[in-house]
Protein backbone atom coordinates (compact mmCIF):
# COMPACT_ATOMS: atom_id res chain seq x y z
CA UNK A 1 0.00 0.00 0.00
CA UNK A 2 1.45 3.35 -1.03
CA UNK A 3 0.79 6.52 0.92
CA UNK A 4 0.53 9.95 -0.59
CA UNK A 5 2.13 13.10 0.84
CA UNK A 6 -1.03 14.13 2.71
CA UNK A 7 -1.18 10.75 4.48
CA UNK A 8 2.47 11.02 5.50
CA UNK A 9 1.98 14.52 6.91
CA UNK A 10 -1.07 13.33 8.84
CA UNK A 11 0.88 10.39 10.28
CA UNK A 12 3.76 12.71 11.23
CA UNK A 13 1.34 15.05 13.02
CA UNK A 14 -0.21 12.14 14.91
CA UNK A 15 3.23 10.85 15.90
CA UNK A 16 4.34 14.26 17.12
CA UNK A 17 1.09 14.70 19.03
CA UNK A 18 1.75 11.40 20.84
CA UNK A 19 5.17 12.56 22.09
CA UNK A 20 4.96 13.17 25.80
CA UNK A 21 5.44 16.72 27.00
CA UNK A 22 9.10 17.49 27.54
CA UNK A 23 9.62 18.70 31.11
CA UNK A 24 11.41 22.02 31.41
CA UNK A 25 14.75 22.26 33.23
CA UNK A 26 12.89 23.91 36.12
CA UNK A 27 10.44 20.98 36.35
CA UNK A 28 13.28 18.45 36.18
CA UNK A 29 15.18 20.30 38.90
CA UNK A 30 12.07 20.48 41.10
CA UNK A 31 11.56 16.72 40.73
CA UNK A 32 15.20 16.07 41.66
CA UNK A 33 14.82 18.38 44.67
CA UNK A 34 12.00 16.13 45.92
CA UNK A 35 14.28 13.07 45.99
CA UNK A 36 17.89 14.26 46.32
CA UNK A 37 19.16 16.41 49.19
CA UNK A 38 21.97 18.81 48.36
CA UNK A 39 23.99 18.62 45.14
CA UNK A 40 22.30 21.79 43.88
CA UNK A 41 24.86 22.48 41.14
CA UNK A 42 24.72 18.88 39.87
CA UNK A 43 20.91 18.97 39.78
CA UNK A 44 20.92 22.23 37.84
CA UNK A 45 23.47 21.02 35.28
CA UNK A 46 21.73 17.64 34.87
CA UNK A 47 18.32 19.27 34.41
CA UNK A 48 19.60 21.50 31.62
CA UNK A 49 21.61 18.68 30.01
CA UNK A 50 18.65 16.27 30.00
CA UNK A 51 16.36 18.95 28.57
CA UNK A 52 18.88 19.76 25.82
CA UNK A 53 19.35 16.04 25.08
CA UNK A 54 15.64 15.49 24.48
CA UNK A 55 15.36 18.76 22.57
CA UNK A 56 18.18 17.54 20.31
CA UNK A 57 16.50 14.15 19.79
CA UNK A 58 13.22 15.79 18.87
CA UNK A 59 14.88 18.24 16.51
CA UNK A 60 16.33 15.30 14.55
CA UNK A 61 12.73 14.32 13.75
CA UNK A 62 12.13 17.76 12.25
CA UNK A 63 13.80 18.89 9.06
CA UNK A 64 15.25 22.07 10.56
CA UNK A 65 18.57 23.59 9.58
CA UNK A 66 19.64 24.12 13.18
CA UNK A 67 22.09 21.50 14.41
CA UNK A 68 22.28 20.91 18.15
CA UNK A 69 25.56 19.41 19.35
CA UNK A 70 25.71 16.26 21.43
CA UNK A 71 27.11 16.51 24.94
CA UNK A 72 27.93 13.96 27.61
CA UNK A 73 28.04 14.13 31.39
CA UNK A 74 30.46 12.47 33.76
CA UNK A 75 29.38 12.44 37.40
CA UNK A 76 32.37 12.34 39.74
CA UNK A 77 32.27 12.30 43.51
CA UNK A 78 32.91 10.27 46.63
CA UNK A 79 30.86 7.26 47.64
CA UNK A 80 27.45 8.26 48.94
CA UNK A 81 27.39 11.70 47.34
CA UNK A 82 24.25 10.94 45.30
CA UNK A 83 25.55 10.22 41.80
CA UNK A 84 23.57 7.01 41.36
CA UNK A 85 20.47 8.43 43.04
CA UNK A 86 20.49 11.40 40.64
CA UNK A 87 20.73 9.10 37.61
CA UNK A 88 18.09 6.68 38.91
CA UNK A 89 15.70 9.49 39.78
CA UNK A 90 16.09 11.03 36.31
CA UNK A 91 15.54 7.66 34.64
CA UNK A 92 12.40 7.04 36.68
CA UNK A 93 11.04 10.52 35.95
CA UNK A 94 11.66 10.20 32.21
CA UNK A 95 10.52 6.57 32.08
CA UNK A 96 13.77 5.33 30.52
CA UNK A 97 15.75 2.20 31.45
CA UNK A 98 18.61 2.44 33.93
CA UNK A 99 21.48 -0.06 33.88
CA UNK A 100 24.39 -0.34 36.32
CA UNK A 101 27.51 -2.46 35.78
CA UNK A 102 30.98 -2.94 37.21
CA UNK A 103 33.21 -1.25 34.63
CA UNK A 104 36.37 -3.02 35.82
CA UNK A 105 35.32 -6.21 34.01
CA UNK A 106 34.63 -4.49 30.69
CA UNK A 107 37.06 -4.83 27.79
CA UNK A 108 37.17 -3.94 24.13
CA UNK A 109 35.31 -6.36 21.87
CA UNK A 110 37.41 -9.39 20.95
CA UNK A 111 39.48 -9.48 24.14
CA UNK A 112 39.08 -11.65 27.23
CA UNK A 113 36.53 -10.09 29.55
CA UNK A 114 33.03 -8.76 29.27
CA UNK A 115 31.92 -6.79 26.23
CA UNK A 116 30.30 -3.38 26.78
CA UNK A 117 27.28 -4.45 24.70
CA UNK A 118 26.50 -7.24 27.20
CA UNK A 119 25.79 -4.74 29.99
CA UNK A 120 22.27 -3.97 28.78
CA UNK A 121 21.49 -7.65 28.15
CA UNK A 122 21.72 -8.48 31.85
Amino acid sequence: MLANADDIEEIDEEFQAEEPKLPTPHEIRAHLDDYVIGQDYAKKVLAVAVYNHYKRLRSENNASDVELGKSNILLIGPTGSGKTLLAQTLARMLNVPFAMADATTLTEAGYVGEDVENVLQK
